[in-house]
């Protein structure tokens, strides 16, 4: 079995689902209105191959992760697995079998969609960067935004090295892929659109994309209908390198946006503020009026408990650190203004007993009651539960199938 030591950046992936439909409500400036996630249930194994044991995904007590296979005759394939939290069995499974058409790599040094941080680290000639893969970062609220609710569709782009057209569309559970993009009329802008995430019910496909004059917008288009475009924001690309689309309270340009469960509140990093907390006022990149700075400077932004509470993983930061291989929270009412270097403000104790392990957060449960985290002890990386309750005792995933998947290769989606 590969070991690879992911870095902390996809951590509580769950934490950014339930705001997705939000995207599309009539708060949102420019949005068409909110469509209801899907009752329906996703179909079994198809004859296509499309899907591989049980295709269907509670929707409760189950924790949910992703990977992918890129071998060189290609076709690329992507799966999803749901595990039964009393259990850690494997009790739902999917399968999407990738056009040759679909990006997976960058194109000019660019990653075009949230497939490359899942990918990568199966690409034959990726470089790894001091002994860490590029898919060990893989963003988990991005990916997660890859599928919609029920894991029957996964958002594509596809790319045309001829002309450097761009085009976004979805693969479904049978391979095929749909165009939302199309060829257009007459003489027109070359499409130059990328970034595809779906909103959860499967009714649209939002993504960024330039215009002529190097404009930035985020946009969406229906899965239905004829797929007309429909313009969410436009402005300046945001100054800060590295910027990524995110759904939550509002569509939303930054390096790692996470969202809190109402989508009112973000955590990034803002450009002059450095780690903040802002309030989410607009589509767009992230606004740096009102921005608290976090002060505490060990502090890796990794979800949210809840409303009011962020959670932190301990980032390199010096000589003595306070958190070393530890979590803790951050309560964001508490925080100060600009002014204040107080770097205890608003802060919790450490959750974990003090150790040498690295610990690495993953996913928060939907009552902000438990963690699941990944454990690193030397060459051995292995999945745990703990209560989010300072000194409790972490619970080590012993099943085999959860403890593969959650504890080495695949990005954790979401806990349900």
């Amino acid at each position: 079995m590969k070991f690879t030591h992911r870095a902390p950046a996809f951590a509580a992936a769950v934490l950014a689902l339930p705001l997705l439909a939000g995207c599309a409500s009539s708060n949102t400036a420019g949005a068409a209105g909110a469509v209801p996630p899907s009752s329906g249930t996703p179909a079994g194994q198809n004859a296509a191959g499309g899907s591989t044991g049980e295709s269907t995904f509670r929707g409760k007590d189950l924790v949910i992760s992703a990977g992918c296979t890129v071998p060189a005759s290609r076709p690329a394939t992507v799966w999803v697995q749901g595990f039964d939290l009393s259990t850690w069995k494997k009790v739902a499974s999917v399968e999407f079998t990738l056009p040759a058409q679909v990006v997976i790599d960058k194109r000019g040094h660019e990653e075009l969609s949230a497939l490359y941080s899942l990918c990568a680290n199966d690409l034959p000639h990726e470089e790894l960067a001091g002994g860490t893969a590029t898919s060990d970062a893989a963003f988990g609220p991005r990916v997660r935004q890859l599928f919609d609710r029920d894991f029957t569709k996964l958002a594509v782009v596809t790319a045309d090295d001829r002309t450097g057209a761009r085009h976004v569309g979805y693969v479904d559970r049978a391979g095929k892929f749909t165009d939302l993009t199309g060829d257009g009329n007459g003489f027109a802008t070359t499409p130059k659109e990328q970034d595809a995430l779906f909103a959860p019910d499967g009714g649209s496909v939002w993504f960024t994309h330039l215009d002529a004059a190097r404009q930035q917008h985020i946009a969406s288009r229906s899965t239905s209908g004829s797929h007309e475009i429909t313009e969410q924001w436009a402005g300046e690309p945001p100054a800060t390198r590295d910027n990524i689309l995110l759904l939550g309270g509002s569509p939303l340009l930054g390096p790692s946006p996470r969202f809190s469960p109402d989508g009112t509140r973000v955590s990034d990093f803002v450009l002059g503020r450095g780690r903040s907390v802002t309030s989410v006022t607009a589509s767009g990149p992230l606004a740096t009026k009102g921005a608290l700075s976090l002060p505490d400077y060990e502090c890796e932004p990794s979800g949210w408990v809840d409303n009011h509470t962020l959670l932190c993983a301990h980032r390199e930061s010096g000589s003595n650190p306070k958190h070393l291989n530890n979590f803790w929270t951050i309560d964001v009412d508490r925080l100060r203004p600009e002014a204040s270097s107080q770097t205890t403000d608003g802060a919790g104790p450490d959750l974990l007993p003090m150790t040498d392990r690295a610990n690495l957060p993953v996913a928060v449960s939907p009552d902000g009651k438990r963690l699941l985290f990944r454990s690193v002890q030397g060459k051995v990386e292995q999945p745990y539960v703990s209560a989010l309750t300072p000194g409790a005792q972490p619970q080590q995933i012993s099943a085999q199938d959860a403890a593969t998947a959650l504890g080495y290769g695949d990005v954790v989606l979401e806990w349900r």
